[in-house]
């Protein structure tokens, strides 16, 4: 008896292994990197990595330290603008203002010290459009504020795909929200990117996959232009995470919650 129910445990088991999807790895944050030096380019071991959220009351997100080689990595953090700290014995504080991550990037900074006192501080504002350097993904990030802006038939962001390089589209005049339209047919996002079929892209909300796996040609969740934050277009050399659709890959990011109100009103009139 023992044995037949143990026999049962191990098939159902087993047949609920069977049946789960692919985990899906799109990743939905980005990290900073960077190296840590004096003014004679000799590296600095030890010193104290802050990164704070300015948009959250400068939340003190992450606290990392520099290695034997002055470098530090600060993983999965989430799209915003940071503020970047750096301490160290004999050298001044040195504070990094407007470091802009977009998801899935590594952004990378590097800092000088300067030889001083502990208690003065040196502020360097960085320039917020930073070339790609660790990567050779091709991508467009398009921002919450162009989502919010830009004029959107029907508050639909798939149209703005378009913004990136390479992309081109067969969308009709009137782009519906949902799977079906209201004369009943699928609603279809023909949208191609970089000459790939329509039926090649991958479309992730938050890290979950959202295509239509029965048509690849629809989306089952549209987030609403208010609460993204921003979302990536992939256009060639993806990384492993996005390795499933040989199109477009195209990562949507919500908007996090902050330590202010804050609403929207809009209208859209079309003659």
């Amino acid at each position: 008896m023992f044995r037949k129910k143990l026999g049962l445990v191990i098939f159902l088991m087993a047949a609920c292994l069977l049946m789960t999807d692919i985990v899906n790895g799109q990743e939905i944050t980005g990290s900073i990197a960077g190296t840590v030096s004096d003014s004679a380019g000799a590296v600095v071991a030890g010193a104290t990595v802050t990164i704070s959220d300015p948009a959250r009351n400068n939340l003190v997100v992450r606290t990392v330290t520099t290695n034997a080689n002055g470098e530090f990595s600060a993983p999965n953090l989430p799209v915003s603008v940071y503020t970047v700290t750096i301490e160290a014995p004999s050298f001044k504080k040195t504070v990094k203002t407007d470091v802009k991550l977009d998801v899935g990037q590594r952004r990378f900074v590097s800092v000088m010290l300067e030889a001083g006192q502990i208690d003065e501080v040196v502020t360097v504002q960085s320039d917020q459009v930073a070339v790609e350097l660790t990567t050779a993904t091709s991508g467009t990030v398009i921002s919450g504020d162009q989502v919010r802006e830009l004029s959107v038939n029907n508050r639909n962001f798939t149209q703005l795909v378009t913004l990136a390089p390479g992309v081109s589209n067969d969308l009709s005049d009137q782009v519906y929200v949902g799977t079906v339209n209201p004369d009943g047919q699928a609603n279809i996002v023909s949208i191609s990117v970089n000459g790939a079929r329509s039926s090649q892209n991958t479309f992730t909300v938050d890290g979950a996959d959202v295509t239509d796996r029965g048509s690849n040609l629809t989306i089952q969740a549209y987030p609403s232009v208010d609460s993204i934050g921003e979302f990536r277009v992939l256009r060639s050399l993806y990384p492993a995470e996005s390795g499933r659709s040989g199109g477009g890959q195209v990562n949507v990011v919500t908007r996090s919650g902050s330590d202010r109100f804050t609403g929207t009103f809009y209208e859209f009139v079309r003659n």
